[in-house]
C-alpha cells in the first residue's frame, strides 16, 4: 500500500466524519510530507494538530523512510483549488473562478451543488450579479480543470 493510501485509511480511525483528507504531497527532495485536511464546516487548528500528532506516531510505527522528513498537516488555504466534490458545498453563495478542461474560464457565484456537478450564476463584466435575468450554467465535475474560491473583502 502506498503511503498516501495508508494515510487516508489512518485518517478514518481518528478524524471526525466531517473532516477529510484532500491531498497528500510527498516531496522526497526536501524531505517533506504535506497532508491537507478540509471539513464540511470550519476546520480548526486543533483538528489539524490532533491528526498531525496521530499521524506522526503511525509513521514512526511503520518506519516511514530512512531519510528524515518534516510532517505538515494543515488546511488547503484560500489560494488552493477545490479538489473534491465534497469541498464545494460549504462555498455555496461564494464566488468561484473556474477553468474548464476545454481551457475556457468562468467566474460566478456558486448557486448549488449536486451529485454530478455544480450550478454557477455567471458574473457579468459590467453589471456583476445585478442582471434582471441572471445567466446560470450547470457544470459537471468532470468538466472542471480547477476551481478556486475568490476572496472577497465586502
Amino acid at each position: 500500500m502506498q503511503i498516501a493510501e495508508q494515510i487516508i485509511e489512518w485518517s478514518k480511525e481518528v478524524l471526525e466524519p466531517e473532516v477529510f483528507v484532500v491531498e497528500i504531497e510527498h516531496k522526497n527532495a526536501g524531505g517533506k510530507l504535506i497532508v491537507l485536511l478540509d471539513s464540511d464546516g470550519p476546520l480548526t487548528i486543533e483538528q489539524c494538530r490532533k491528526f498531525g500528532k496521530f499521524l506522526s506516531l503511525k509513521l514512526d510505527e511503520v518506519d516511514f523512510g530512512l531519510i528524515p522528513y518534516t510532517l505538515e498537516v494543515s488546511s488547503p488555504g484560500v489560494d488552493r483549488p477545490l479538489i473534491l466534490p465534497r469541498q464545494y458545498q460549504k462555498h455555496i453563495g461564494r464566488e468561484l473562478k473556474i477553468v474548464l478542461k476545454e481551457k475556457s474560464e468562468l467566474v460566478g457565484r456558486l448557486v448549488s451543488v449536486e451529485e454530478l456537478g455544480i450550478t454557477l450564476q455567471l458574473k457579468d463584466k459590467k453589471k456583476a450579479y445585478n442582471l434582471a435575468e441572471p445567466t446560470v450554467k450547470n457544470i459537471g465535475f468532470g468538466e472542471i480543470e480547477s476551481a478556486v474560491v475568490q476572496v472577497s473583502f465586502n
